[in-house]
């Protein structure tokens, strides 16, 4: 399972604008380019967990600043859909 979190992790940390479009786009949360550009300079080369709760409550509560809260909360799903918990 380890494994599995560190990839998770990995992605996510690396992420480009053009796949997180693609991602939230697939799961139905509509960003406009400025807010994934947001979202991906947030995440980018910052070792986020998003398995551990208290980071991923941290990071949420700032997508929310960018996104606002009812797409915060689409992506709080998302987080939930790839972490399990």
């Amino acid at each position: 399972m380890k494994l599995f979190e560190t990839i998770i992790n990995m992605k996510l940390n690396r992420i480009t604008t053009s796949e997180l479009l693609s991602f939230s786009s697939q799961q139905g949360v509509t960003l406009s380019n400025s807010e994934a550009e947001q979202i991906v300079h947030l995440l980018k080369g910052k070792s986020i967990n998003i398995f551990d709760e208290a980071e991923r409550k941290i990071v949420l509560e700032q997508i929310d600043d960018i996104v606002g809260a009812k797409r915060a909360k689409q992506i709080e799903q998302l987080f939930y859909s790839l972490t399990g918990n």
